[in-house]
């Protein structure tokens, strides 16, 4: 159920005057359809018509969490976690009762007529909601993002697992086009363009994890430091009859890599993401931060001159996950969202090449979208993890205040993985960060990986997703750790915090760090048990079951066989591995020629076995990330027999591409 408005420093709102009452009492299932025809009813007059009065809606729309109605009377959020949407009446301040819809909602959108359109993210599918009630329409396996046509009539979908973008008719609630784009496709922006034809547009996709740099173009950025790795963030542009690539090259202080917010203004799309510093110094300031970068969808070029890096110390101080972006009109001003500092940063652009911190704005945690009302002197912020939405006053820029919190949802994760789920994401807590630099989600977006080949310690180490690791330990690549609570460690030492825990961390493999704190045993049991594997792409029949066959015969299953796709186990009890102070577990490690004998670091003696869950989503692979691809794995000949042939090799890497919580495992 929806909850109440909590203010923060104002007088006591009058709600449930008796239209209110009537509007809010319909959104209960009984009057489902009535309450969305009378929106319907509003929407379109307010929205079909632009101002020159062609009749011709031409509006310019983004993938967000939370969307508002066209007269700025209704606004709706997604709630991932309870698989629905809520809706608020923003005359009350008060939310409505929340509408089911199907897994993982990620992404909302209303069409000019008044139908609220839900992407469900896990469930593959669109829902759309309108007078008529409601009606679903599969699209395909884990969803990226969601935007719609320039007239509303059409949803452009991002299909991450299968690499494509779709095209639905939301009348006729149908799959009507795909169009093959590059790996995981993520967030969406769709821009009309300027040759009036109705529904003509640009959509612009943005892929959520760096490649390997193609362009060569590293030192048109100034790079010089051998800390910065060459890859490269990049979006891919959609129009009538043909695709083309802009390429975002690394900053001075790192690459750009997990995109996730997208605002166009004008011929502009501005993007939010992380940078990547994966080379030494190892350190909580260097590793990640934040950045805006802005392309041209005339030249499909990036805008080197308009960069803004969020954690440059004469810009601002430390920011963390920026999620979102919501532009004024005139494009001046940038609101972003800061997933892990829990706060809107506002950033003046009036001159693009002198960006201009205006100050934060404080939200509830973790934000994740952001939506101006249409007068831009309200903020709405979609907060995953506080369950609420966030009312901040931009009118009165120097207060910088959050007039409200509007819950919109009852928390339904089990308590210990729902404060588990809240450190993993935050920056902000100085036990977890330092300075507020770095999270959990900063190197493990969604608990998967970043797709980065860090410097460490223990030698050149991919960044591993964090998917169904329950009774898989030890973990890390070299088997370093019997618990996940040793990685109070990295806590403490890489991310600066001041710890979870008190008291020194213990030893790794020594005695245990579990059950010396309550929110670090919540951490380790969201990363235990609350990160679900994405969906994969379901292949060519005849082609997976010979992937499998050949999976069985090579005797893969031997090493990564059992519910979790690996032998990976503990021999012993946590805290008894390491009589002699070893700072591996041996037991656990195996030899399949993938260490490089000139390398630095652990790994002589081989590596802990890794999952197979999620393969298509984990590139490149190998503990240290020299396979871009599966067929790169499958050429070492100590990993695989080389008796296999090309066929054969082509269905075995469909087969290890298409391995989800789905695939019957091999006992």
């Amino acid at each position: 159920m929806g909850g109440p408005v909590r203010t923060l420093g104002l007088s006591a709102r009058a709600v449930w005057r008796e239209s209110v009452t009537r509007l809010v009492d319909a959104w209960r299932p009984a009057g489902l359809v009535a309450a969305l025809a009378a929106a319907a009813a509003v929407a379109v007059g307010c929205s079909t018509t632009p101002p020159d009065g062609s009749g011709t809606h031409r509006a310019a729309s983004s993938s967000s969490p939370i969307a508002i109605a066209p007269d700025g009377a209704t606004l709706w959020v997604v709630n991932p976690d309870a698989d629905s949407v809520t809706p608020i009446d923003l005359r009350s301040g008060t939310a409505g009762t929340p509408v089911a819809v199907g897994a993982e909602p990620w992404a909302v959108a209303l069409t000019p007529d008044g139908a609220v359109v839900v992407l469900n993210r896990l469930g593959g599918s669109l829902t759309r909601l309108d007078a008529n009630g409601r009606r679903d329409v599969d699209v395909g396996p884990e969803l990226g993002g969601m935007a719609l046509s320039p007239t509303g009539a059409f949803a452009y979908v991002s299909v991450s697992s299968a690499d494509e973008v779709v095209r639905v008719d939301l009348a006729r609630m149908e799959v009507v086009a795909r169009y093959a784009v590059g790996r995981l496709p993520g967030s969406l922006a769709v821009a009309p363009t300027h040759g009036g034809v109705a529904d003509e547009a640009v959509v612009v996709v943005a892929h959520r994890l760096a490649r390997a740099g193609t362009t060569g173009s590293d030192t048109a950025a100034g790079i010089a430091d051998a800390g910065v790795d060459s890859r490269e963030a990049w979006l891919t542009l959609i129009t009538a009859g043909s695709q083309s690539e802009a390429v975002i090259v690394p900053y001075a202080f790192g690459a750009a890599n997990v995109l996730t917010g997208l605002a166009l203004a004008g011929d502009h799309v501005y993007v939010t993401h992380m940078l990547n510093r994966p080379g030494p110094p190892r350190d909580f300031e260097h590793t990640v931060s934040g950045a805006l970068s802005t392309v041209s969808l005339e030249t499909a070029t990036e805008r080197l001159e308009r960069r803004v890096h969020l954690n440059e110390a004469s810009f601002s101080t430390p920011v963390n996950g920026p999620s979102a972006v919501a532009l004024t009109r005139d494009g001046a001003t940038a609101y972003l969202t800061l997933a892990g500092s829990d706060a809107v940063m506002g950033v003046d652009l009036r001159d693009p090449t002198e960006p201009r911190l205006l100050g934060f704005w404080p939200t509830g945690a973790n934000p994740r979208g952001i939506v101006l009302d249409r007068d831009e002197a309200r903020a709405y912020v979609m907060n995953y993890l506080s369950r609420d939405v966030s009312v901040l006053d931009l009118k009165e820029l120097s207060l910088r205040r959050e007039l409200a919190r509007i819950d919109v949802v009852a928390e339904t994760l089990d308590p210990e993985l729902a404060r588990g789920k809240r450190l993993f994401n935050n920056a902000s807590d100085p036990r977890v960060s330092q300075l507020g630099w770095i999270a959990c989600a900063s190197c493990h977006p969604d608990g998967g990986s970043d797709g980065t080949t860090w410097s460490t310690p223990e030698g050149l180490r991919q960044t591993m997703p964090l998917w169904r690791l329950e009774g898989t330990a030890p973990f890390h690549a070299s088997a370093t750790r019997d618990e996940i609570q040793d990685f109070e460690a990295e806590i403490e030492w890489l991310m600066a915090g001041t710890g979870l825990a008190p008291g020194p961390v213990s030893p790794l493999l020594g005695e245990p760090n579990g059950g010396r704190s309550a929110d670090l045993d919540a951490l380790a049991a969201y990363v235990l048990r609350g990160i679900r594997v994405p969906r994969a792409a379901a292949g060519d029949p005849a082609t997976l079951a010979l992937g499998r066959e050949v999976f069985a015969v090579a005797g893969c299953a031997d090493c990564h066989g059992g519910p979790a796709w690996t032998r990976s186990s503990l021999p012993g009890p946590v805290g008894t591995l390491a009589p002699n102070g070893e700072v591996q577990v041996a037991a656990a490690l195996r030899d399949v020629g993938t260490f490089d004998e000139d390398a630095e670091g652990l790994g002589a003696d081989g590596f802990d076995v890794p999952t197979l869950l999620g393969l298509h989503a984990t590139a490149p692979y190998l503990h240290d990330g020299s396979a871009i691809t599966l067929a790169d794995v499958l050429a070492n000949a100590r990993h695989v027999p080389g008796w296999l042939d090309g066929a054969e090799r082509e269905a075995l890497v469909a087969f290890l591409d298409s391995i989800d919580e789905a695939t019957p495992p091999f006992e």
